[in-house]
């Protein structure tokens, strides 16, 4: 495992499933609903009738529904085998309810991820925008800040879920953007944390207006922050890839960004990968990178090595 807390993960970027409970509180996933299933089998036999009312009743709850029974939103996340208007409002009523506990909120934000992974169906993602959750997401990270294992997977649900610029731009209106800071900010020694914020952060920039919003918020300064908290390679991927996307879309000021992305190609200068990510970043950082050849280099020796910002050999050579 790497530095920062990551398992193993697809070596062409980075992914969320790398985020570690360091706290081994992943147990706690089924205890709030195994509390609410427990004896619950008279209540939902009562509530059948209600139930099956609740969930034919046409599509005219674009919020949160007040009205859904907490024991019936979790069996409604439990019965759910794809993705639909009802699995959405279950899933947005168990995380908004006062009396779902962190159990209950990771077991709906982890079924939620579930659904969307194994959707193919691009038409899902317009759906949820116009849905409750986005909004529901960002005040159960709110919640549960100080809960590594619950604001993660509010973080991971991001990701999966913010694959439109429809969604992207819902869960900024609801702010996610301030909240995945936030968590950022209060868990700064936790490497799983801050690469899986880069995660959610990467996929809620899709245009320059959110990116400038980020900027805005101080996000460079955190991603700075865990570049130099976690070497971890993981963690430098992400941070370089979001950096590229707050320098070309956000205006992000340039203070930092060079001596970040040389420290991250000096540590991982076998990876391929990252040192592309990382050139792109310098390229927008430092006048006239890699445009030519360094003449140390052609002598024989660069004593800069991976930091020399000149082109070492044609096929580094980058384009005018």
């Amino acid at each position: 495992a790497s530095s920062d807390g990551m398992s193993s993960a697809r070596r062409r970027g980075g992914d969320e499933r790398g985020y570690h409970d360091r706290g081994g509180h992943h147990a706690g996933y089924s205890s709030g609903y195994g509390a609410s299933k427990a004896g619950g089998s008279g209540l939902r036999d009562r509530d059948t009738n209600a139930w099956h009312q609740q969930r034919h009743n046409g599509s005219s709850h674009g919020a949160h529904d007040p009205g859904i029974p907490l024991p019936l939103a979790l069996q409604g996340i439990e019965e759910a085998t794809d993705v639909s208007e009802w699995a959405f409002r279950c899933v947005a009523a168990v995380l908004e309810g006062q009396a779902a506990g962190r159990g209950d909120a990771e077991r709906a934000l982890s079924k939620l991820v579930s659904l969307l992974s194994a959707s193919a169906d691009r038409q899902v993602l317009p759906q949820l925008a116009g849905s409750a959750l986005p909004g529901a997401v960002v005040r159960s990270m709110r919640k549960f800040r100080s809960e590594p294992p619950a604001g993660a997977q509010c973080c991971v649900a991001i990701v999966r879920s913010a694959g439109s610029p429809e969604c992207s731009a819902a869960y900024v209106r609801a702010g996610a953007l301030e909240e995945v800071g936030a968590f950022m900010d209060q868990h700064q020694g936790h490497g799983g944390v801050q690469n899986v914020c880069l995660l959610a952060l990467a996929g809620l920039l899709k245009d320059s207006s959110a990116a400038r919003q980020a900027v805005s918020l101080g996000t460079v300064s955190r991603v700075l922050q865990a570049m130099e908290a976690t070497t971890g390679r993981e963690v430098q991927y992400n941070a370089l890839s979001l950096l590229r996307l707050l320098t070309e879309n956000g205006r992000a000021q340039r203070a930092g960004l060079q001596e970040a992305a040389l420290r991250a190609k000096v540590a991982h200068q076998n990876d391929t990968a990252l040192c592309k990510v990382a050139n792109d970043v310098l390229a927008l950082v430092t006048p006239r990178f890699k445009e030519v050849l360094c003449w140390h280099w052609q002598s024989g020796w660069c004593k800069l090595g991976p930091r020399c910002t000149y082109a070492h050999g044609p096929g580094d050579l980058r384009p005018h």
